[in-house]
């Protein structure tokens, strides 16, 4: 096993991205890029990055501007700059093609978890990527706190205004995370809805390099939000290869996808529209970290293998 170290220029001009490119001790038979979710880092992923890397298959992944060992070198949490939509975007595809100079001709899928599901569903619709695969894990869709809840026109005010960078107000944040504690049970921490089991939500609160409770500048939060909106466009649909093969993971009591119900409502769309090859997997009683779960870990890190395997194998 080998480990590159990658830095680099973000999009948004302030920040050097950080990140990591893990090598098996064979040639790889494809490269899993895991784009992380909100207020965490890439290296949460180490359990399923050692699954995939002893099974011949290179990881790369980074922390996002605003996030993990990025935030740390720059000083700034959970602000990405101007159209931070863009910009987080931008880097992930950066980060692709660094990786295709390590490993050119490389099968390349994606793993996006939650806020990087999000992510990955965009950048999978950019020609540019060119993808073997597509997994989306922790998907988020159908979250009422943008679909329902957010004050949008005035969100996007305070987004482009003079205080942009400043600390989105508190209610923005109770509306984004609307409902997200609902099936937790009265005693429920602020972080419950993550994983069904303690430990799990324990060693994510505090974990430093999370800093999961760190303000939300205005703009990031605006960014967050045209993210999920770009995500979920009649364009991203038409513009994913309808050969590409999907799959979608979820928890049945993750708030993030609407309780299994928005892992369903994106199969069925893509379904719909002409992509045949998409597998959904809903993991009964479990909340949105079904790759942390340890109950449902094993078999969120073999149906992803399984998917890589194939997309692999098809190329």
């Amino acid at each position: 096993m080998a480990l590159h170290e990658f830095e680099f220029p973000s999009a948004n001009g302030r920040d050097v991205i950080q990140g990591w490119l893990t090598t098996p001790t064979v040639a790889p038979r494809a490269v899993v890029q895991v784009i992380h979710g909100l207020g965490e880092h890439s290296r949460r992923y180490l359990h399923l990055t050692s699954t995939l890397v002893d099974a011949g298959i290179a990881v790369v992944a980074d922390d996002h501007a605003g996030h993990g060992r990025t935030a740390m070198q720059s000083g700034i949490w959970a602000d990405a700059g101007d159209l931070a939509g863009d910009v987080v975007v931008a880097d992930e595809l950066t980060l692709q093609a660094l990786t295709r100079r390590v490993l050119p001709g490389v099968p390349y899928v994606l793993f996006g978890h939650s806020w990087g599901s999000m992510i990955a569903r965009v950048m999978a619709a950019d020609p540019a990527a060119h993808l073997s695969g597509l997994i989306l894990g922790g998907i988020a869709a159908q979250m009422r706190g943008i679909e329902h809840s957010i004050d949008r026109p005035a969100l996007a005010e305070l987004a482009t205004g003079d205080e942009r960078a400043d600390p989105v107000p508190e209610r923005f944040v109770g509306q984004l995370f609307d409902g997200f504690l609902d099936r937790c049970g009265p005693d429920a921490g602020p972080t419950a809805w993550v994983a069904l089991d303690a430990d799990v939500v324990a060693d994510h609160g505090r974990d430093p390099f999370n800093n999961f409770g760190a303000p939300m500048s205005a703009r990031f939060l605006q960014g967050f939000v045209d993210v999920y909106d770009r995500a979920g466009r009649v364009s991203f649909y038409a513009a994913l290869p309808a050969e590409l093969p999907v799959l979608i993971l979820a928890g049945e009591q993750d708030p993030v996808g609407n309780f299994g119900e928005g892992a369903f409502h994106v199969a069925n769309r893509l379904r719909g529209t002409g992509h045949d090859d998409v597998r959904t997997r809903v993991f009964p009683g479990v909340r949105h970290e079904v790759h942390n779960e340890p109950s449902t870990r094993a078999e969120a890190e073999r149906e992803i293998l399984d998917l890589v395997l194939r997309a692999a194998a098809a190329d």
